[in-house]
């Protein structure tokens, strides 16, 4: 397969430049110490005629590049030498080759080209800033025209293919100019900033429109040099400076490649899909200095590593068929986005495979705008698969929002913090949640904050066991749906607030109690007033509530034994549920009397605040990392100073320069002035993170005292108001 594929010659020396003649029967390949013309044969490359026999070593034939005449001027090539020497060897002529040698740069010659009409008119780019035109039927005369850059060196030049009196030129300075030679004397007729960074190369389109440049920025960009536009009609992103481009022929969307410096490959792209090459080839063993192709599917390569290469594109690497077409994922708010694959499909149909599309439509995609089917494609590349969006209510992001912002962490007042965050939970319809903050709040809370001494109790309020205040908050058993209420318990398996132990202690009691009725029923049959009789008190005991009440006068609200190990069960039951929110909000409030290992806290607080970020909740996140006490998680917060801004005309990031940001370097325009008084803000500066309007400090404070929507007038509803979760809380 590979020798069917792809041909190999070595040659005598290093390469730096290859030209095909106009039959494309024949290469020529230029270096500092070869200079050989191969006849392109089906079975190999074969060595017709070396230019350099004989005596011809000195530094006027070590060539940086080389071009073969068109149809007219098919028997000359022209070389470009280090030295600024151009040569013009005539094939026919018996003997010595070289028929006129030219002089004029003061240093190396980087690219020629012959005009594709007239193949006696050659252009030239060197190193000295300049490009010099000859007319090779005058033999006496110098250059014909000068035409100054004014850069430090001329890269590339390549003659427009329609309008052949123009030309473009590559720059040291990242620059493209076009230039007209039918009025040498004037400015170049348009100028584009390109690249950040010497451009390197540059080819025109079949078209006479497009121009294509590479540079060291390493990326190539195809240019609309009819249009008023400076912007790129397609930009293609590299792994490497780009040294060498040039158009497929027959293929007007796709165009090959070669790197300057460490990387090997030749690369074809699909402008239309600038991501990924559509073929790759893979045969030198260093980078390729120089490429032509034979035809629309056949590519000669050379290299420092002296082999002349002949590929065909059946042989190369084809990435695109690497990719997966079906695919899946989502993001943090619960949407599933994915693709199918709608490209055809071999089916294996009476012993022969045929293509067969996924669907009956040729064109699987719908067409969103009224362009035609031509220009659809050409501005850009549709993919074959069909793509969808699903929302799935895996995850609850409105109300972890609404938590993340409103929770209370204070740890000051434990009662009334979750007492705020009960309610807050019922609102959001986190019921069982709701109940645990109300449990919470009862079991660490001060005396006289829950259930208050002498205060009349009812049984449906036993059976639920939470504060008897007539809160509306928590459900009864009809609400809730529990239809036994003696297993109304926080935890579908367990009840959190009983052991074993306590259940035998509340046993002994209830025969107590019951002996004590006896006895008290002998002694005084009359006196019933203060003592609960037999079936009475065997009904109230038989509930098996969160929180066993007694009828007593004086109840006291603290529990007296130990909740550890009943919030260290309640800690893992939200580690299995997923809820790390619950859990760091837990903690954050009962830090006083939890006991946990560094390690788990640090895992929690690092997964909370991730989780926060990827909900853009900066001030809760920055809340967290002030109020953990770890080191770890502190520096967090400590280390990272930078605020990044973004444009509030063009949306960009914003990077700060020397001169400080105070202008967009997308768009160019003044960053944010005060919405109020129109001026830079140099100093305190506030802005809205919904519409990213903003102002002095002192401003904003101004108007936000009556006011609710942004300044501009852009009809956001602005919040100016300090972050109060963290405040210490006061006892109402």
């Amino acid at each position: 397969m590979e020798q069917q594929y792809i041909i190999r010659e070595r040659l005598s020396g290093a390469v730096n430049a290859l030209s095909i003649s106009p039959g494309g029967n024949s290469v020529v390949a230029a270096g500092r110490e070869i200079l050989k013309i191969y006849n392109i044969h089906p079975s190999g490359l074969v060595e017709a005629l070396n230019l350099r026999s004989g005596s011809h070593f000195n530094l006027n034939y070590s060539s940086n590049d080389v071009k073969w005449g068109n149809n007219a001027t098919k028997h000359k090539v022209a070389t470009a030498a280090t030295n600024g020497t151009i040569i013009l060897w005539d094939l026919n002529k018996v003997g010595r080759k070289a028929e006129r040698v030219i002089a004029e740069h003061a240093r190396a010659v980087n690219r020629i080209t012959f005009q594709p009409d007239n193949g006696n008119i050659l252009l030239s780019a060197s190193q000295d800033g300049t490009m010099k035109c000859w007319d090779f039927r005058d033999a006496k005369s110098g250059a014909k025209f000068r035409f100054e850059g004014k850069s430090e060196s001329v890269r590339d030049v390549q003659f427009n293919p329609v309008n052949t009196h123009e030309f473009a030129a590559a720059f040291e300075t990242g620059t493209i100019q076009k230039w007209d030679m039918r009025n040498p004397r004037a400015l170049y007729d348009k100028k584009v900033s390109a690249h950040n960074g010497p451009c390197l190369t540059v080819d025109w389109h079949t078209n006479g429109k497009w121009v294509a440049s590479g540079g060291r920025d390493k990326t190539i960009k195809v240019w609309d040099m009819t249009a008023d536009s400076r912007r790129p009609v397609y930009t293609i992103k590299t792994m490497a400076s780009v040294a060498r481009i040039q158009w497929r022929p027959g293929y007007e969307n796709e165009i090959a490649s070669c790197a300057l410096l460490t990387d090997n490959r030749i690369h074809m792209w699909d402008i239309r899909r600038p991501h990924i090459a559509k073929y790759t080839f893979e045969e030198h063993d260093t980078t390729p200095t120089g490429f032509v192709w034979l035809n629309s599917t056949e590519i000669i390569s050379a290299s420092k590593d002296k082999w002349l290469i002949r590929q065909h594109l059946k042989g190369s690497q084809q990435p695109l068929t690497m990719l997966r077409r079906n695919g899946m994922g989502w993001n943090i708010q619960g949407d599933v986005a994915f693709t199918v694959d709608q490209s055809p499909r071999k089916v294996f149909v009476d012993d022969h495979f045929m293509s067969k599309p996924f669907n009956d439509s040729p064109r699987p995609w719908k067409r969103l705008n009224n362009k035609s089917a031509l220009e659809e494609e050409m501005n850009q590349y549709i993919p074959p698969q069909t793509c969808a969006i699903v929302h799935m209510p895996l995850f609850d992001y409105e109300a972890f929002t609404i938590l993340a912002e409103n929770y209370v962490i204070s740890n000051a007042n434990v009662s009334l913090a979750c007492d705020i965050n009960s309610k807050l939970a019922w609102k959001v319809g986190r019921y069982r949640t709701a109940q645990t903050w109300k449990i919470i709040g009862m079991l660490y809370g001060k005396e006289g904050t829950g259930i208050l001494k002498d205060q009349p109790t009812t049984e449906a309020q036993c059976d639920v066991g939470i504060a008897l205040d007539g809160d509306p908050m928590i459900p009864t058993m009809e609400e809730t749906g529990t239809k036994d209420s003696e297993s109304f318990h926080l935890n579908e398996t367990e009840d959190i607030l009983f052991t074993g132990e306590e259940e035998e202690e509340e046993e002994e009691d209830k025969d107590k109690d019951k002996e004590e009725n006896e006895e008290n029923d002998e002694e005084d049959d009359d006196d019933l007033t203060s003592i609960l009789s037999k079936e009475e008190s065997e009904s109230v005991l038989t509930k098996s509530s969160s929180v066993s009440l007694h009828p007593t006068p004086a109840f006291e609200l603290r529990i007296p034994w130990k909740h550890d190990s009943i919030i260290s069960d309640l800690l893992q039951y939200y580690i299995e549920q997923g809820d790390i929110q619950m859990c760091v909000t837990l903690y954050l409030v009962l830090e006083d009397y939890l006991t946990i290992d560094n390690d788990r806290l640090e895992e929690w607080f690092v997964t909370y605040i991730d989780l926060l970020q990827r909900f853009k909740l900066w001030s809760t996140a920055v809340a967290m990392m002030k109020t953990c006490k770890l080191p770890v998680v502190r520096e967090r917060n400590e280390n990272d100073t930078t605020i990044h801004i973004a444009c509030n005309h063009c949306f960009k990031l914003v990077n700060a320069t020397s001169k400080g940001a105070w202008a967009c370097d997308k768009c160019q325009q003044l960053l944010n002035p005060c919405t109020i008084c129109h001026e830079t803000v140099r100093g305190l500066y506030v802005w809205c993170q919904g519409c990213n309007h903003g102002g002095h400090l002192a401003h904003m404070r101004d108007w936000f005292t009556t006011e609710s929507e942004c300044a501009t007038g852009c009809g956001h509803r602005c919040v100016l108001q300090p972050f109060l979760s963290t405040l210490p809380l006061e006892e109402p």
